[in-house]
């Protein structure tokens, strides 16, 4: 199924962000929106959803800085999560082949296996 891009104006609009904000926020990197062949700026889901989070944090008092902070923390708690799912599974702490999908169960299978470790000292 094909995402559906937007273009700078009805993300504008979606967002509640003047189209000089939503060019300010790619030229710090915040974003990244794709190009059409004639170079038009083209918004995904993802994208649209990253410039309300945005405004969010902004609104709440944060930062440009502490917006990059988020945002970078953000990205990197995926790639931590499938670093523990990796040593889990290397430990054969879990009991099926099949990945934890759900953050909470993930955190309470690494509690547990953290106990383990610690009875083991």
């Amino acid at each position: 199924m094909a995402e559906s891009l937007l273009g700078i104006g009805p993300v504008s609009a979606l967002t509640g962000l003047t189209e000089r904000q939503i060019r300010y926020y790619e030229g710090l990197g915040l974003i990244a929106p794709r190009r059409s062949p004639g170079r038009q700026r083209l918004y995904g889901p993802q994208e649209v959803a990253r410039l309300q989070q945005i405004r969010r944090l902004l609104d709440q008092g944060q930062t440009l800085q502490g917006v990059r902070r988020v945002l970078a923390q953000q990205r990197a708690l995926p790639r931590e999560e499938s670093d523990v799912r990796s040593r889990l599974l290397s430990t054969q702490a879990l009991r099926s082949l099949y990945p934890v999908s759900n953050r909470a169960e993930l955190e309470r299978m690494i509690s547990e296996h953290d106990e383990e470790e610690d009875d083991v000292d």
